[in-house]
């Protein structure tokens, strides 16, 4: 049975399909982290470090989310 998750993203449930798409998001996100720390975040108005520091911290929740589920 297929079924949007949380983010809107359409997931069939199968367990191959959910490790795939898991793998492929973990892959993503560490690549958005690592491109997220690279950015000069002081050349870019209205965002302060505080921000982008929660961001990042977000995004690494995010993360450790998906590998769980590796």
């Amino acid at each position: 049975m297929s079924m949007k998750t949380s983010a809107g993203l359409q997931d069939s449930g199968t367990t191959d399909e959910s490790t795939t798409e898991n793998a492929e998001a973990d892959l993503g996100l560490a690549e958005l982290i690592e491109q997220h720390e690279n950015t000069d975040w002081s050349d870019v108005p209205g965002i302060s470090a505080a921000e982008a520091g929660a961001w990042t911290a977000r995004l690494i929740e995010a993360r450790d989310t998906v590998q769980e589920g590796l």
